[in-house]
């Protein structure tokens, strides 16, 4: 999403078939950097490099949410963010039309179950709306309004961490 919008991002996410903590452990060692297991469940690790001006850019390591890379993103939240760049190839993979809804500055839901599989992505779909001055699909907010009762199982601080993102983002008041 951020190379396509020509954005420079301190986050980049890898999606890998395996192994994502192992191979997150391993580029750590190689670039003498900081490693954090971020869910061990998902099988997902992170690297913190942080250069000479203190700047930390994280790598996120995760192992597929399916068999597949095209499995794996369908089952992301938004199309925006369902987007893969071939890192030996330079193609970008894109199987739900992110790139469009990018140019359209849409936020739209990867599928009918995108938001009742993880509630928080009701806060982060308005999160993402008002920084990139996007709008929300009419589908999607009918789906946002349906899922909103599953919010209270959502941890709070999941919650409150999504809360702050959009309170520290560019445009809260919008948000």
């Amino acid at each position: 999403r951020d190379l396509l919008t020509s954005r420079v991002s301190p986050d980049l996410d890898f999606a890998v078939p395996s192994n994502g903590i192992s191979l997150a452990r391993k580029v750590a060692n190689s670039l003498h950097a900081s490693f954090v297991p971020l869910d061990e469940e998902r099988d997902t690790g992170r690297v913190v490099v942080i250069d000479e001006s203190g700047a930390q850019t994280f790598l996120d390591f995760a192992t597929y949410r399916g068999a597949t890379l095209d499995e794996d993103l369908r089952a992301r939240d938004f199309t925006i963010n369902a987007l893969a760049y071939n890192l030996r190839d330079g193609k970008i993979f894109d199987p739900l039309e992110g790139g469009n809804d990018l140019r359209k500055k849409l936020i739209r839901a990867c599928s009918n179950t995108s938001l009742s599989d993880d509630p928080v992505r009701i806060l982060r779909a308005i999160r993402q709306a008002a920084a990139f001055g996007f709008h929300i699909d009419k589908n999607t907010r009918e789906l946002m309004k349906q899922a909103a009762s599953e919010l209270v199982r959502v941890s709070p601080e999941r919650l409150r961490d999504e809360v702050f993102k959009i309170l520290k983002g560019p445009k809260p008041d919008a948000a």
